[in-house]
This record gives structure tokens, C-alpha cells and sequence, in this order.
């Protein structure tokens, strides 16, 4: 009888324990999952959800949406102004030109830190208008390009030109300017030959340029389909830059086709007896192409 009233005692007592234990845990508040603007559980007006890259330097134009926990009414966008600078309640005017939201962030938790305790404070880069790049010469679109977010030289190429670009450019003497700086950069490795080492970031106020190559075209003329121009490649040959042009008319003379070029300050004169060469495949005289070379297909006289 003992034993039985022993245990339903122990029972009790740890039915009561247990008891106590839930009614205290509920009577202390739930933490608050909030507590920090930077928290990944914070409302999603508190997250940075830019896209941009935490080093992007801030400029004029930009748009920075400023947030203070529960202090709702300091809360609102500010527009970075021609001189660098934003205003914001409490803390003067801030001198943010060149400075990363993280850094702009820095500098008003510290002012702020004199009138709110322990300020937590969320910067976010609403709009970007700072980033521009300029881009001149035989792209389809130059001027003025107002980029938002962080880009690199091949993927802002495609937005300006893409394949077109390479059939008028010049890209041996295309380069970046920065500053007062040429880049290295290699556009012929890279457009061509796939060379992502040359696949720079740009930055603000880069200057891209990219000249036309006609200096370097080969000019076909007389009978051929489509007299004109065609870009210069390398290992391009008389045969290719005709077949390039539409081909020969039926009134062309091919073994009287000629090759002009210009030597230093005088022109050579290259005869090539085309016909030959697609008839018999006398690829002897198939010559290679130098840039600036003239193709002359004459018209037979019978």
C-alpha cells in the first residue's frame, strides 16, 4: 500500500513540475524575430534586395530608400544629389559620392546613435542612375548607356551591336578607356576567340571604343553579284572574298581578275587567274588577302 501511494506521489510531483514549467515559458515573450533590419526573417521592408553588388559607389542620381527600425516616420527614399550629398532627418547633410551602401549605412547608424539607442539602420539601392558607360564607333547604338547592376564588357557588347559588331569593327585597335587609362584589353581574343580572361567589369564613366575596320575591308568590284566591301579576316583568300560577294557574273573574265595593293607609296598589281583556280583547283595561286587589298573581276569582251 505503501509502494503504490509512494509512486502516485512522484507522479504528482512531476506531473506538477512539468505543469509550472509550461505556464512560465508561456508567460515570457517570444522572441522577436525582427530584432535586426538585416535579419533574413525581416518584413520585406527591411531586406536589401538589390541586385547590385555591395561594392557598387554610390553617385548623383541614384535613389537610396533609408530604413530605421521601429522608427517608422525617419523612414523614407532620398535622392543622391548633383554634389554627392543626401539629406536626412537628424543627421545634417552626408557626403555619399563614391561610398558603398554598407559604408552609407556605417555613417548614419553613427549619428543617429545620439538620438536613438543602438539604431539599427538598412540602406537599399532603389535605383541605380550613376552606372553609365559610353560607347563610340561602329557599334549600332553608341552614346550613352545607364546601367543596373553590375556588368561585364561581353554581356554590354551584345546590348550594342552583338555579331554585327564584328563584321565592322576594327577590334585589334578597340580599347576601354578609364579615367585617362587604356585598359589591356584584347576584343579579339575575346569576341572571337573566347578568351574570358579579356571579359573585364566595367565601372562608371567607362568610355568603350570601337573604330570602324573599313581601312582594313577588302573591296570587290567589277562582275560579281554584290560589289562592295567584305571584312577582313584572317587566311581570307582571293576566291573566298569573290565567292563572299556573290560570286562571279557570267560575264566575268576570272583569269584576268587582279589583286590591287598598296605598298608603303606605291600599288602592286597582282594578277590571279581565277578560273583556273575553281576549274583545275590551282589553289597555288588561291593568294591570301591583305587588309585594305582591291579584288578586280573584268568582264570578258566576248
Amino acid at each position: 500500500m505503501k509502494d503504490i501511494l509512494s509512486e502516485r506521489y512522484h507522479i504528482a510531483i512531476t506531473a506538477l513540475l512539468v505543469f509550472s514549467l509550461l505556464l512560465i515559458s508561456s508567460m515570457i515573450p517570444p522572441k522577436n524575430l525582427y530584432a535586426r533590419a538585416n535579419d533574413s526573417d525581416a518584413p520585406s521592408d527591411y531586406k536589401n534586395d538589390s541586385n547590385v553588388s555591395n561594392d557598387y559607389k554610390i553617385g548623383a542620381e541614384d535613389i537610396l530608400h533609408i530604413s530605421v527600425w521601429e522608427n517608422e516616420h525617419l523612414n523614407r527614399e532620398v535622392f543622391v544629389r548633383p554634389d554627392g550629398k543626401i539629406s536626412f532627418p537628424l543627421v545634417d547633410d552626408i557626403d555619399v559620392n563614391g561610398l558603398t551602401a554598407i559604408k552609407v549605412k556605417e555613417i548614419i547608424t553613427q549619428k543617429l546613435t545620439y538620438y536613438i539607442s543602438n539604431p539599427e539602420v538598412t540602406v537599399i539601392l532603389n535605383s541605380i542612375n550613376n552606372y553609365k558607360v559610353y560607347v563610340m564607333g561602329a557599334v549600332n547604338t553608341p552614346g550613352e548607356f545607364s546601367l543596373k547592376r553590375k556588368t561585364n564588357l561581353l554581356q554590354f557588347l551584345t546590348t550594342v551591336g552583338g555579331l554585327t559588331l564584328v563584321e565592322n569593327a576594327d577590334l585589334k585597335k578597340a580599347y576601354i578607356l578609364r579615367g585617362k587609362k587604356r585598359l589591356p584589353v584584347d576584343f579579339t581574343k575575346l569576341i572571337e576567340k573566347g578568351d574570358v580572361t579579356q571579359n573585364v567589369d566595367l565601372l562608371p564613366d567607362d568610355t568603350i571604343y570601337i573604330p570602324d575596320n573599313f581601312g582594313r575591308r577588302i573591296t570587290v568590284i567589277g562582275e560579281v553579284t554584290t560589289p562592295g566591301t567584305v571584312t577582313f579576316k584572317d587566311s581570307i583568300t582571293v576566291l573566298d572574298a569573290v565567292l563572299m560577294s556573290g560570286g562571279p557574273t557570267e560575264d566575268a573574265d576570272l583569269n584576268d581578275t587582279k589583286v590591287v595593293r598598296k605598298k608603303a607609296n606605291r600599288e602592286e598589281t597582282i594578277k590571279i587567274r581565277l578560273k583556273d583556280i575553281i576549274k583545275k583547283g590551282k589553289l597555288e595561286s588561291n593568294i591570301k588577302l591583305e587588309p585594305g587589298d582591291i579584288v578586280v573581276v573584268p568582264g570578258s569582251l566576248f
